[in-house]
């Protein structure tokens, strides 16, 4: 049997796809309201036939979407992201602009106005046109898809909030996946086409698998599914919904079977919105184990005296979060992830917080009584995973040094070293959130940061968001492919990887003298990278967000 005959029975057996929201990245939001199971009490189990797609399908779709030398994973999933077109944002060099605090040189970019004037990009209908043409030439269009059609979009305010600049910059088509009407989401269920204004793809995803519906198994009810979620995430979240659906690994997680999960949602102590988990479904179901995470003691205050310790010169970066005592199970081993992408490359990591070792004033300034000047704001990235609000981050259940929620009045990032915050937590970014936009909420967090990395929506949690959020960063060039990203794109594709559509990613950044942006800055040794621009001389902020 061949392997698109394959693909036609599953479809017979009744697998099909649901539409999970609505078009525009503004309005999705990363849960919908509650499904409920079958009467019987019972849900279909899926066996896995094949995983990802054949060295000889990915040619024809990188053909059929005229991609040159589109590249397959060993695990059958296909990634691609146009190097110039990903994205972009039309811009113009204005040369060296001198050195940053650790004497690397900076190089100016403002915004192209009259070029983002000219940015049409292609409607809904015809976006779904070639997807759909393209797609079925190969065999690999989804027969019941109801797509999800969206664009990347660009605001610019200057220092009063005032528009100055806005436009979307590509089309894209998301498809949400379901399983006998239930969510079916992750990583390992992802078709994701975007198009440039030109019509031209500029980012392609296609990661699955194939399934045939298998034996049902006994599932619990939602009442007792809400609990299963609060064990799992061991009572530090207040669950409000246990909703059936199946989690889709990536395509590297070996699986033979796809069982019935609930996604469980909720909020913590103080409010803060608790990262999107998944857990079985069925009774006999055990919670997976959580291979703990080694946590080293802090190091003393004392220790910066020390030779070479996060000194200034030197290009470094710490990361932090909350794990467990949050509820977050995999937070150590994403935290790992991001560390050990950076550290296998010669560029140290001066600090790891996780649990109890994390705390709010590593990211406070020292005029609200913070040490972000000795952490935070002393490398020149910082990556954090936890719980987050649209006013700042929370590290309840597991330390109160010196309280348990940072917020964005207490944020004076970039006066020290820190160029790019990248914070994978919920809603930090939501464009606008109590009739505060996303500029009056974390515009005065900027005092010579280039960019804050997070999410408009809720976000899903995972254990390899930062790793490969880093690696698009960092890699090395093999060949015509494989090239490093600038840091906004990089967060843009890890997020598009690692969260399903409903989930909006979004970067901010400030606008300086002449109109000087850092759309594109890639991390140090990359690229070219913008430079600082403190607080006195912000004339404005950009925002880009887009679906995963």
């Amino acid at each position: 049997m061949s392997h698109q005959r394959s693909r036609s029975r599953w479809w017979r057996l009744g697998f099909g796809l649901a539409l999970a929201g609505t078009t525009g990245a503004a309005t999705l939001a990363a849960s919908g309201a509650p499904v409920s199971a079958a009467a019987s009490d019972e849900l279909p189990t899926y066996q896995v036939r094949a995983t990802g797609i054949s060295e000889a399908e990915a040619a024809e779709l990188g053909e059929a979407f005229g991609i040159k030398r589109l590249s397959r994973s060993e695990d059958g999933s296909v990634r691609f992201a146009d190097e110039k077109g990903f994205l972009d944002i039309p811009s113009i060099l204005v040369g060296d602009t001198g050195k940053d605090e650790d004497g690397n040189p900076t190089v100016g970019s403002v915004l192209d106005k009259a070029a983002l004037a000219r940015l049409r990009p292609i409607d809904a209908e015809k976006a779904l046109g070639l997807t759909r043409e393209a797609l079925a030439r190969v065999g690999l269009y989804p027969d019941q898809a109801r797509p999800t059609v969206g664009h990347t979009s660009l605001e610019m305010v200057d220092a009063k909030g005032k528009p100055t600049a806005s436009a979307a910059l590509d089309t894209t088509v998301s498809f949400s996946f379901s399983l006998d009407g239930l969510p079916y989401e992750g990583p390992g269920a992802k078709i994701r086409v975007g198009f440039g204004p030109d019509g031209e793809v500029t980012q392609l995803s296609y990661s699955t698998r194939l399934l045939e519906k298998g034996e049902p198994v006994r599932v619990l009810d939602p009442e007792a599914g809400r609990e299963r979620c609060a064990k799992a995430m061991q009572g530090a979240v207040r669950i409000r919904q246990a909703d059936y659906a199946y989690a889709a690994p990536a395509l590297d997680a070996k699986l033979d079977r796809i069982e019935p999960s609930f996604r469980c949602s909720g909020v913590n102590a103080d409010g803060s919105a608790a990262q999107i988990i998944f857990v079985p479904a069925a009774v006999d179901a055990e919670l997976p184990e959580i291979d703990p995470v080694p946590v080293p003691p802090r190091r003393p205050a004392t220790a910066f005296a020390a030779p070479g310790v996060q000194s200034l010169g030197v290009v470094d970066v710490g990361s932090e979060g909350t794990g467990p005592c949050s509820g977050l199970p995999w937070t150590g081993t994403n935290l790992a992830s991001f560390n050990g992408q950076f550290s296998s490359r010669g560029i140290p990591v001066e600090f790891s917080w996780l649990n109890g070792n994390a705390w709010e004033r590593d990211f406070k300034d020292p005029k609200f009584g913070g040490t972000d000047s000795n952490w935070t704001d002393h490398v020149d990235m910082t990556y954090w995973q936890g719980h987050g609000a649209p006013t700042g981050f929370s590290f309840s259940g597991c330390s109160s040094k010196d309280d348990t929620f940072l917020a964005n009045t207490e944020a004076r990032w970039g006066n020290g070293d820190v160029e790019w915050m990248s914070l994978f937590t919920c809603l930090v970014l939501a464009n606008d959130s109590g009739g505060q936009r996303w500029w009056q909420r974390w515009g005065g967090a900027f005092d010579g940061l280039h960019q804050l990395n997070s999410f408009h929506t809720v976000s899903y949690h995972s254990a390899s968001h930062g790793g490969t959020f880093a690696n698009y960063m960092l890699r090395s060039p093999f060949l015509w492919w494989n090239n490093p990203m600038p840091v906004r794109k990089a967060w843009a594709q890890a997020s598009i990887d690692d969260q399903p559509p409903s989930v909006v990613w979004a970067t901010m950044g400030p606008v300086g003298p002449g109109g000087l942006v850092n759309f594109d800055d890639y991390f140090w040794g990359k690229g070219n990278v913008g430079p600082d621009v403190p607080a006195s001389s912000l004339t404005g902020w950009w925002y880009i967000s887009g679906t995963s």
